[in-house]
């Protein structure tokens, strides 16, 4: 089977991104591209003076919304996890989880100890007081509204987890360690936003 994602081969069960997060980042664009035609209009004017730091602004927007908040995103496989966070990758094949858990975000516990976190989906935190309900209720009224939140997309990775043991994937010699690497991408757009924002200052 052909690798894609860092040796993942399984077939794409889904990717997941915060609904909250989506929303906040195209609001960022558009506010950048807001910007970028009230500049456009302002050269057109014969203004051209701040050009530069107006420029670096827009990029700045652009790129942060784009980041921190477009390009972070789950990717659960039939063999395993991508993790695209900000400015790197994970993949952890099925054969490194040792546990999945969503305290503070999805968490990925491997196999040498070591725990791979998700940007792009948080823990969803409560914001009314909890009362004392059945365990099975609550149980299932969380399960129900989870969402795209870090325990929904944890219990879709446990299930495809166990489909993956019980389907002889532990039996297969597949990859055994979770691997990351720099996201270039983003680096790169973010580090010319910074070099763009520090020469507008400077003049």
């Amino acid at each position: 089977m052909e690798r894609t994602e860092q040796g993942l081969t399984g077939e794409v069960i889904g990717i997941y991104r915060t609904l909250p997060a989506r929303v906040l980042g195209w609001l960022m664009v558009a506010g950048a591209a807001v910007l970028g035609a009230l500049t456009i209009w302002d050269v057109g004017s014969g203004r051209a003076e701040g050009l530069l730091g107006a420029v670096a602004l827009i990029l700045g927007i652009a790129s942060i919304a784009w980041a921190l908040f477009l390009r972070p995103h789950v990717v659960l496989r039939e063999d395993g996890v991508l993790l695209a966070n900000v400015v790197a990758d994970t993949a952890v094949p099925f054969s490194a989880v040792d546990e999945i858990t969503h305290q503070w975000a999805l968490e990925l516990h491997d196999t040498a100890g070591r725990r791979h976190s998700a940007w792009a989906v948080p823990a969803k935190r409560e914001r009314t007081r909890r009362r004392d309900v059945d365990d099975f209720a609550e149980t299932t009224r969380r399960r129900g509204d989870a969402g795209t939140t870090a325990q929904g997309v944890a219990d879709e990775a446990q299930r495809a987890l166990q489909r993956w043991r019980l389907d002889g994937g532990e039996l297969q010699g597949s990859l055994d360690a979770a691997q990351t690497r720099l996201a270039w991408p983003p680096i790169v757009v973010l580090a010319v936003a910074i070099c763009l924002a520090g020469v507008a200052i400077l003049l």
